[in-house]
Protein backbone atom coordinates (compact mmCIF):
# COMPACT_ATOMS: atom_id res chain seq x y z
CA UNK A 1 0.00 0.00 0.00
CA UNK A 2 1.47 3.47 -1.26
CA UNK A 3 0.61 7.13 -0.02
CA UNK A 4 -1.33 7.20 -3.56
CA UNK A 5 -3.34 4.39 -2.33
CA UNK A 6 -4.19 5.97 1.03
CA UNK A 7 -5.03 9.23 -0.60
CA UNK A 8 -7.43 8.34 -3.27
CA UNK A 9 -9.19 5.64 -0.68
CA UNK A 10 -9.33 8.83 1.85
CA UNK A 11 -9.15 11.84 0.25
CA UNK A 12 -9.61 14.17 3.29
CA UNK A 13 -6.98 12.50 5.81
CA UNK A 14 -4.03 14.13 6.85
CA UNK A 15 -0.35 13.40 6.55
CA UNK A 16 0.07 11.99 10.15
CA UNK A 17 -3.20 9.67 9.44
CA UNK A 18 -1.82 8.40 6.41
CA UNK A 19 1.43 7.64 8.35
CA UNK A 20 0.01 5.62 11.00
CA UNK A 21 -1.82 3.72 8.44
CA UNK A 22 1.32 2.58 6.75
CA UNK A 23 3.00 2.31 9.87
CA UNK A 24 0.08 -0.05 11.22
CA UNK A 25 0.08 -2.13 7.61
CA UNK A 26 3.90 -2.40 7.88
CA UNK A 27 3.55 -4.10 11.22
CA UNK A 28 1.14 -6.49 9.74
CA UNK A 29 2.91 -7.26 7.21
CA UNK A 30 5.84 -8.32 9.23
CA UNK A 31 4.08 -10.08 11.53
CA UNK A 32 2.19 -12.73 8.96
CA UNK A 33 5.89 -12.91 7.58
CA UNK A 34 7.75 -14.22 10.69
CA UNK A 35 4.52 -16.72 10.72
CA UNK A 36 5.63 -17.89 8.07
CA UNK A 37 8.04 -20.76 7.82
CA UNK A 38 11.31 -20.98 5.71
CA UNK A 39 11.07 -22.95 2.68
CA UNK A 40 13.82 -25.69 4.05
CA UNK A 41 11.87 -26.18 7.04
CA UNK A 42 8.79 -26.39 5.33
CA UNK A 43 9.83 -28.90 3.50
CA UNK A 44 11.51 -31.18 6.13
CA UNK A 45 7.49 -30.90 7.61
CA UNK A 46 6.91 -31.96 4.82
CA UNK A 47 9.43 -34.73 4.58
CA UNK A 48 8.57 -36.12 8.70
CA UNK A 49 5.28 -36.23 8.20
CA UNK A 50 5.62 -38.24 5.05
CA UNK A 51 7.71 -40.43 8.00
CA UNK A 52 5.13 -40.41 9.84
CA UNK A 53 2.49 -42.08 7.46
CA UNK A 54 4.60 -44.16 6.56
CA UNK A 55 5.11 -45.20 10.60
CA UNK A 56 1.79 -45.35 11.23
CA UNK A 57 0.97 -48.02 8.19
CA UNK A 58 3.63 -50.03 9.31
CA UNK A 59 2.22 -50.38 12.84
CA UNK A 60 -1.42 -50.75 11.76
CA UNK A 61 -3.11 -53.85 12.42
CA UNK A 62 -4.30 -56.25 9.79
CA UNK A 63 -7.72 -55.79 10.55
CA UNK A 64 -7.15 -51.74 10.38
CA UNK A 65 -5.54 -52.34 7.02
CA UNK A 66 -8.21 -54.41 5.51
CA UNK A 67 -10.60 -51.71 6.96
CA UNK A 68 -8.69 -48.72 4.78
CA UNK A 69 -8.45 -50.90 1.61
CA UNK A 70 -12.17 -52.04 1.58
CA UNK A 71 -12.87 -47.75 2.18
CA UNK A 72 -10.25 -47.08 -0.99
CA UNK A 73 -12.11 -49.62 -2.87
CA UNK A 74 -15.41 -48.49 -1.94
CA UNK A 75 -14.48 -44.97 -2.63
CA UNK A 76 -13.00 -46.37 -6.16
CA UNK A 77 -16.71 -47.90 -6.45
CA UNK A 78 -18.21 -45.24 -6.19
CA UNK A 79 -17.02 -42.95 -8.71
CA UNK A 80 -17.02 -45.34 -11.08
CA UNK A 81 -20.40 -46.05 -10.10
CA UNK A 82 -20.81 -42.05 -10.37
CA UNK A 83 -18.70 -42.04 -13.86
CA UNK A 84 -21.76 -44.57 -15.77
CA UNK A 85 -24.67 -42.96 -13.90
CA UNK A 86 -23.11 -39.61 -16.09
CA UNK A 87 -22.45 -41.39 -19.04
CA UNK A 88 -26.22 -42.74 -18.72
CA UNK A 89 -27.20 -39.25 -17.91
CA UNK A 90 -25.56 -37.71 -21.28
CA UNK A 91 -27.04 -40.17 -23.31
CA UNK A 92 -30.24 -39.35 -22.12
CA UNK A 93 -29.68 -35.96 -22.51
CA UNK A 94 -28.31 -36.15 -26.11
CA UNK A 95 -31.33 -38.49 -26.99
CA UNK A 96 -33.04 -35.12 -26.37
CA UNK A 97 -32.11 -33.27 -28.94
CA UNK A 98 -29.30 -31.43 -26.50
CA UNK A 99 -25.69 -31.13 -27.22
CA UNK A 100 -22.71 -31.46 -24.92
CA UNK A 101 -22.55 -27.29 -24.45
CA UNK A 102 -26.03 -27.37 -23.63
CA UNK A 103 -25.59 -29.90 -20.59
CA UNK A 104 -22.12 -29.44 -19.53
CA UNK A 105 -23.42 -26.77 -16.48
CA UNK A 106 -25.77 -28.66 -14.98
CA UNK A 107 -24.61 -32.35 -15.77
CA UNK A 108 -22.49 -32.62 -12.39
CA UNK A 109 -26.00 -31.32 -10.46
CA UNK A 110 -27.77 -34.18 -11.70
CA UNK A 111 -25.88 -37.14 -11.50
CA UNK A 112 -25.09 -39.26 -7.68
CA UNK A 113 -24.06 -42.63 -7.15
CA UNK A 114 -27.46 -43.63 -7.58
CA UNK A 115 -28.53 -44.84 -11.09
CA UNK A 116 -32.23 -44.69 -10.93
CA UNK A 117 -32.20 -41.57 -9.45
CA UNK A 118 -29.69 -39.83 -12.45
CA UNK A 119 -31.96 -41.75 -14.70
CA UNK A 120 -34.88 -40.02 -13.55
CA UNK A 121 -33.59 -36.78 -13.10
CA UNK A 122 -32.31 -36.83 -17.17
CA UNK A 123 -35.62 -38.52 -17.80
CA UNK A 124 -37.70 -35.53 -16.44
CA UNK A 125 -35.07 -32.74 -17.52
CA UNK A 126 -35.16 -34.50 -21.20
CA UNK A 127 -38.95 -34.17 -21.01
CA UNK A 128 -39.11 -30.90 -19.66
CA UNK A 129 -36.63 -29.28 -22.56
CA UNK A 130 -38.54 -31.46 -25.35
CA UNK A 131 -42.12 -29.78 -24.19
CA UNK A 132 -40.76 -26.39 -24.06
CA UNK A 133 -39.44 -26.57 -27.43
CA UNK A 134 -42.25 -28.14 -28.93
CA UNK A 135 -44.13 -25.26 -27.53
CA UNK A 136 -41.49 -22.90 -29.32
CA UNK A 137 -41.72 -24.65 -32.66
CA UNK A 138 -45.39 -24.89 -32.53
CA UNK A 139 -45.48 -21.03 -31.19
CA UNK A 140 -43.71 -19.51 -33.62
CA UNK A 141 -45.32 -21.94 -36.84
CA UNK A 142 -48.92 -20.21 -35.79
CA UNK A 143 -46.59 -16.65 -35.84
CA UNK A 144 -45.51 -17.40 -39.55
CA UNK A 145 -48.83 -19.03 -40.53
CA UNK A 146 -50.44 -15.44 -39.12
CA UNK A 147 -47.98 -13.54 -40.98
CA UNK A 148 -48.84 -15.67 -44.49
CA UNK A 149 -51.21 -14.10 -46.99
CA UNK A 150 -53.57 -16.48 -48.89
CA UNK A 151 -52.96 -17.23 -52.35
CA UNK A 152 -56.11 -14.56 -53.50
CA UNK A 153 -54.40 -11.62 -50.88
CA UNK A 154 -56.44 -12.28 -48.18
CA UNK A 155 -55.86 -13.61 -44.90
CA UNK A 156 -52.32 -12.84 -42.96
CA UNK A 157 -51.47 -10.14 -40.66
CA UNK A 158 -52.14 -7.50 -43.41
CA UNK A 159 -54.45 -4.92 -41.40
CA UNK A 160 -56.68 -3.14 -43.02
CA UNK A 161 -55.85 -4.63 -46.84
CA UNK A 162 -55.08 -0.89 -48.13
CA UNK A 163 -51.18 -1.52 -48.27
CA UNK A 164 -50.04 -1.50 -52.10
CA UNK A 165 -49.45 -4.84 -53.91
CA UNK A 166 -46.89 -6.69 -54.13
CA UNK A 167 -44.59 -6.51 -57.56
CA UNK A 168 -45.47 -10.59 -58.23
CA UNK A 169 -49.18 -9.42 -57.72
CA UNK A 170 -49.29 -6.92 -60.15
CA UNK A 171 -47.18 -8.70 -62.81
CA UNK A 172 -49.75 -11.55 -62.16
CA UNK A 173 -52.82 -9.56 -62.18
CA UNK A 174 -51.34 -7.91 -65.57
CA UNK A 175 -50.27 -10.84 -67.13
CA UNK A 176 -53.40 -12.45 -66.85
CA UNK A 177 -55.71 -9.62 -68.17
CA UNK A 178 -53.33 -9.51 -71.24
CA UNK A 179 -54.44 -13.69 -71.93
CA UNK A 180 -57.62 -13.23 -71.22
CA UNK A 181 -59.85 -15.17 -73.81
Amino acid sequence: MTREDIKRQFPDATEEQITAILNINGAEIENLKNKIPEKEYYDELIRKAGEYDKFVEVNLTDAEKVQIAIEEANEVKMNYAKKLNKLDAEKILVSAGLTEGDYIDFIDGIVSDDNEATKSLASNLATLIAKQKEVAIQKTKEELMDDTRTPGGTGGNSGSGSEEESEGAKYAQMYNAQHEV
